[in-house]
């Protein structure tokens, strides 16, 4: 009760002269329209508003044409357009006069400051948000209108006076930044400046300090940065190509000559068409496209995109989409994944983006030819004098997405900067793709998969969004491509809980079915091996290099581990064990289970020269540690394609078996020795190595053998203890 009587005595009294009803209507309206503003008052002032010290008489009143409203000390007068109704648009025109009355009171020092009074009125009333969403008009225009208008209470001087209060109102600004200073100067100890058109053409908005986002396409890896670069920022002009991404067709549109926003290069073709508006930045293509399809502005599919990576809400008109109005924020590094989705999905547009150093916003600089070689997009955040308040720059190269922003700057003054970023990604060791056919033992169907957060699968008809539950992966991947951009891809294969990180994109390639040399039988497992899968997967070498060798042997170190990523390394780009097709990710090729961070020293090995030898480079853990294992006879006849009854020994030397066999001709014994590669019979026996000896029984064969794996190549666990660096190493496995 106490509470309610403070509200109450903080209102003054109202009066509702008789001829507007229903009067009580009305005052319970302005009492709630009063305390809004003594709340709004509060929390910007700091302090409470001065008790009022007027009754106030509301009265209905015949005002001129064009007037919904009126106000002097004590007194609102109102139109009331229907006898004994009082509708939702004259509520607020009543709390437009009414917060006159309340700036009397609580604000004296500015009584004749119409434009704050005016400015005031608009934000507390409810119709800025009418204001904000009507026809596009630039920053400038605004502002020369109301320098030009002697009356603000006119539809085009409110229209112009909103429009740079909007730009003014931060996204988690209850009122514009602007009002709230003035607010707190209210307390009357300084004397009191006009408001003035400059001052609201200022974004006082914190444009934030420089900075940059190297982003892998092929990972989705942060490979380096500089600043804040999850913060939130005006994009400007950046996100123009999506708007192409997300329409179904784009119109061919007549520049309107001498108007503002179609003032896009030296000189406006008859026509224009949507990629030569994105090079020229051209907004007034963009905003005459939305008047004829209204919705474009929320670029369809891409939308989900946008939402998932930190922006509020989705435009709500063109200008807003192509950063005209500054009232939507993205991260460096959200645009950054955002571009590199659009790479993975339109790489169209990235061809269009690619003609900007000839033809766009950045042609005609001294670095115009080097910036042809990637894809850029500019973007700048202006103040209402036109002053840039930050610039964006993006790039697309084959291997990375560059997002670069610095305050105060426009992009054109930038590019000498931003190619030093270029050059930088270039250096990165080992960051081009790496494709590897993964799950060859599985399939899909028994394969899921998950994306935390902004996982989509590219469908014809743009992104599909992917849930953030776990997924069988033969249902997302026949809907397109598959990209998580926020972390890596979450696998789990069967009779595991755990979910191993896969940081790159899954693509579906069927692959022929494998036949097997006439002659020849083979496991199902072996089958599906040599045919390989259908699921692929796009990493960057560097870390497909240290998935596999936290795969084959995760506690290597030092010049052991070196010498065999430049192996592995060397492998991917051999094509002996599937053709065409990539590498696969078994012990038939290399194995491979997941992608695993590299350490900086993976990275600089991989910056060492090729291996200089042709074909695949066999290696194997090695070892001499001893091994007894006893294989049924007729399972390793068969395998041998030979009865045992005829063999005399079995021996095998450097990676090689031979079947040795004693055969009498003409009464002379001699040996008959047939030698193949060990591994056909090490591997359908899962021996742990090419045996050293065997014997045999009638039922059984015992076979005896030194380490692990082949015995072809490099032996891992001889290296580890040689005490040579990769060099000598690799010398010693492979003669180099």
């Amino acid at each position: 009760m106490l509470a309610a009587l403070f509200v109450l005595a903080a209102v003054p009294r109202f009066t509702v002269a008789p001829g507007l009803e229903p009067a009580f209507e009305v005052q319970r309206s302005a009492v709630t329209s009063w305390e809004a503003l003594d709340a709004v008052f509060q929390t910007h002032a700091s302090r409470p508003a001065p008790t009022p010290r007027v009754p106030i008489t509301i009265e209905r009143s015949k005002l001129d044409a064009g007037r919904a409203g009126r106000s002097e000390l004590g007194r609102v007068f109102l139109r009331q357009q229907t006898e004994r109704v009082f509708t939702s648009v004259e509520k607020e025109w009543l709390a437009h006069e009414l917060a006159h009355q309340f700036l009397l009171q609580a604000c004296p020092v500015a009584s004749d400051d119409v434009l704050f009074h005016e400015a005031f009125a608009i934000t507390t009333s409810g119709e800025l948000e009418a204001w904000r969403d009507g026809d596009y008009q630039s920053m400038s225009d605004a502002a020369k209108v109301l320098k030009g208008s002697t009356n603000l209470d006119t539809q085009k001087a409110r229209k112009a006076l909103a429009r740079l209060l909007v730009e003014t109102r931060g996204p988690d600004d209850r009122i514009p930044r602007v009002i709230a200073r003035r607010l707190a100067e209210c307390e009357g100890r300084t004397k009191w400046t006009a408001l003035s058109v400059d001052e609201l053409t200022v974004l006082d908005r914190e444009a934030g300090d420089a900075a940059f986002v190297i982003m892998s396409r092929h990972s989705g890896e942060l490979l380096a940065s500089s600043g804040d670069v999850t913060r939130a920022r005006p994009f400007g002009s950046t996100l123009k190509p999506f708007l192409l991404a997300g329409a179904q067709a784009t119109p061919t549109l007549k520049p309107r000559v001498g108007d503002q926003e179609w003032a896009c290069g030296d000189v406006l073709p008859a026509t224009m068409r949507a990629p030569e508006a994105v090079l020229l930045s051209c907004n007034g293509y963009f905003l005459d496209w939305a008047e004829q399809s209204p919705g474009v502005e929320q670029f369809g599919a891409w939308g989900p995109v946008f939402l998932s990576l930190g922006m509020s809400r989705l435009p709500e008109h063109m200008s807003e989409a192509i950063g005209l109005r500054s009232t939507l924020a993205l991260s460096p590094l959200s645009l950054a994944a955002a571009y590199r989705l659009l790479a993975e999905a339109r790489p169209d547009l990235i061809a269009v983006m690619r003609r900007n150093g000839k033809e766009g916003t950045l042609a005609k600089l001294p670095e115009s030819d080097r910036l042809s070689l990637l894809g850029t997009k500019t973007g700048t955040v202006r103040d209402g004098a036109s002053r840039p308040l930050a610039g964006w720059l993006v790039g697309v190269m084959d291997d990375f997405v560059i997002v670069q922003v610095v305050p105060g700057r426009a992009p054109r003054q930038v590019p000498a900067e931003f190619l030093q970023l270029v050059d930088r990604a270039k250096k990165l060791p080992a960051r081009d793709s790496v494709e590897v056919q993964v799950f060859s033992l599985l399939t899909p169907s028994q394969i899921d998969v998950r994306c935390d957060r902004a996982g989509f699968a590219l469908s014809e008809n743009g992104p599909v969004v992917l849930t953030n539950e776990w997924s069988r992966l033969a249902d997302v991947l026949t809907k397109g491509k598959l990209v998580c951009l926020t972390a890596p891809f979450d696998v789990r294969i069967p009779k595991t809980t755990e979910g191993r990180p896969y940081a790159g994109v899954f693509r579906r390639d069927m692959p022929a079915p494998y036949v097997p040399p006439k002659g020849m039988t083979v496991t199902e497992k072996e089958r599906r091996a040599r045919t390989g899968s259908e699921a692929i997967f796009r990493t960057t070498r560097l870390l497909y290099v240290t998935g596999v060798l936290a795969s084959e042997d995760a506690s290597i170190l030092g010049e052991p581990r070196a010498a065999l990523a430049r192996v592995i390394s060397h492998n991917v780009d051999s094509r002996e064990r599937h053709g065409s097709r990539p590498i696969c990710d078994t012990t038939h090729c290399q194995v491979f289970q997941s992608t695993s961070r590299p350490s900086e020293t993976d990275a600089t090995t991989l910056l060492r020269e090729p291996i200089k030898k042709q074909g695949w480079l066999p290696f194997s853990r090695g070892g001499d540690e001893p091994w007894t294992m006893t294989r049924p006879r007729k399972d390793v006849e068969k395998v041998l394609g030979v009865s045992l009854s005829v063999v005399t020994r079995l021996e095998s030397r450097g990676g090689l078996l031979r079947v040795v066999r004693t055969i009498t001709d003409e009464g002379a014994p001699y040996e008959d020795i047939e030698e193949s590669m060990c591994e056909e019979l090490r591997g359908p026996l899962k021996l742990p190595s090419c045996p050293t000896g065997a014997t045999w029984s009638n039922t059984s064969v015992e076979f005896t053998g030194l380490g692990k794996g082949h015995g072809m190549g490099l032996d891992v666990e001889a290296a580890r203890k040689s005490g040579l660096d990769q060099d000598a190493i690799l010398k010693g496995a492979y003669g180099l």
